[in-house]
């Protein structure tokens, strides 16, 4: 399939317990995502990522313990927390992460020049939606992907909730997976593949 039908479908603030279902609908629609992950959560969740690289996703680095990377972290910060998430993902999968994204989209040439160092490019999101919202139904989350879906889409969701957010986010990321669970489908109709951040972006996700 050409590039031009391809698409991102990209999940940050995990693993968690919404992770394992959405590995299923993705199973079942012969889909791949990238899964950025924030390293504080990995221990216990050494089955769950080498789940997600045996079937074919990409995992990414989304920072240790999800601070604002370009706002509040100085360079020994950035680094930290970069390679430690770096360091705890690939003792468990055996492979180096090339991909990050920075919590809240806090990124800058700064960020940027000091991933770049450990071999990270970071991710963007063409579709960004907030699906940490509890007013936002799945329903209304699906119609909105359906409607803003274009070739080369970077769809940003989230399959998890940081620790110091459950309370400000609630503690639910159903909406989410019922979300997935009704518009991968229907993409997939419409002719499009799910592919990782990697294969859509950079060539070496080839390989």
């Amino acid at each position: 399939m050409s590039d031009g039908r391809r698409i991102a479908l990209t999940f940050d603030d995990g693993p968690s317990r919404w992770t394992c279902p959405l590995l299923d609908i993705l199973a079942a629609h012969d889909a791949r995502a990238t899964f950025f992950v924030i390293g504080s959560t990995v221990d216990g969740q050494a089955d769950l990522l080498r789940r997600m690289v045996a079937e074919g996703h990409e995992i990414g680095n989304h920072s240790w313990s999800h601070p604002h990377l370009a706002r509040d972290c100085e360079d020994d910060r950035v680094r930290e927390e970069l390679e430690r998430t770096n360091t705890a993902v690939e003792a468990v999968v055996g492979s180096p992460m090339r991909r990050f994204r920075c919590p809240y989209f806090d990124v800058d040439k700064r960020v940027e020049a000091i991933a770049a160092a450990m071999g990270l490019a970071h991710t963007p999101g063409t579709i960004k939606l907030h699906d940490w919202d509890p007013l936002l139904s799945s329903s209304a989350l699906s119609a909105a992907v359906l409607d803003l879906a274009r070739p080369r889409s970077i769809i940003a969701l989230h399959d998890g909730i940081p620790a110091h957010e459950v309370e400000k986010r609630f503690d639910s990321r159903d909406a989410t997976v019922e979300a997935v669970a009704e518009f991968v489908p229907r993409l997939r109709d419409r002719g499009y593949e799910f592919v990782t951040a990697s294969k859509l972006l950079d060539r070496r996700g080839d390989d």
